[in-house]
């Protein structure tokens, strides 16, 4: 039927033009969504390892924090297990890690962290440790010993000083927020060896008693390498 007004034809030529635009962005659309598909998942896959790798920052300072003092600043062993170990990493899921962190382990010096078991830790921040434990298992030394990291007999006595006392005396003797600087100058320069191996298997204040953990030997050679560095040497 032809038209009879003005308005019918810009009507048309209207319509007319619209669908032509909606041709042309429906041919745009089927061009680029192959496009789409072939990046999106690489683009999701380097969003995941950002978010990972976040992550795992904030869990080594959640770590640091609340794990270093018993399973070492680089969690190699201390008083507690080495969790950067393959024997323990390949051993456990992450979801395994962070329910020990959370409830901990009943009978043993392992305790709950979680706030749901009265605990000062979130399941964010439990994850994060988990997420930055995984982390470290692609450099994860072959350690059958890991339960018991300080029983090994080869460890000098700066080895032992490293696990079990640099993460609150600092890995230079330095000291830190919690314990006293240990080296050249320091307060302990001027106390007996006697009193420092005392000091040492009885604990003291805040300071646990290594009596428990370390043998005779392993706390003298622990003096024995306070000394040496006080000396510069």
């Amino acid at each position: 039927m032809p038209f009879d007004h003005p308005e019918d034809t810009e009507m048309q030529a209207s319509t007319v033009r619209w669908m032509r635009w909606g041709a042309i962005l429906l041919l745009g659309f089927a061009a680029v969504f192959p496009v789409y598909r072939a990046i999106e998942p690489s683009r999701r896959a380097q969003a995941q390892e950002r978010r990972a790798a976040n992550l795992a920052a904030l869990g080594a300072e959640i770590y640091a924090d609340n794990c270093s003092q018993c399973h070492g600043i680089k969690a190699g062993g201390g008083m507690g297990p080495a969790l950067k170990s393959k024997q323990f990493l390949q051993s456990v899921t992450d979801d395994q890690v962070s329910q020990l962190i959370a409830v901990g382990i009943p009978g043993s010096p392992m305790a709950a962290y979680s706030i749901d078991f009265g605990g000062s830790l979130t399941e964010e921040q439990i994850n994060a440790i988990a997420v930055y434990l995984r982390s470290l298992e692609t450099q994860a030394p072959d350690f059958p010993e890991w339960r018991y990291p300080l029983a090994q007999e080869s460890l000098s006595g700066g080895d032992l000083f490293n696990m079990a006392c640099a993460s609150c005396h600092g890995l230079n003797l330095q000291g830190g927020e919690v314990a006293p600087e240990l080296g050249p100058g320091s307060d302990a320069e001027e106390e007996s060896d006697d009193r420092l191996t005392l000091r040492i298997t009885n604990g003291k204040d805040e300071m646990p008693a290594f009596g428990g953990t370390l043998d005779e030997t392993q706390i003298r050679s622990i003096v024995e390498y306070l000394r040496q560095v006080q000396r510069g040497g």
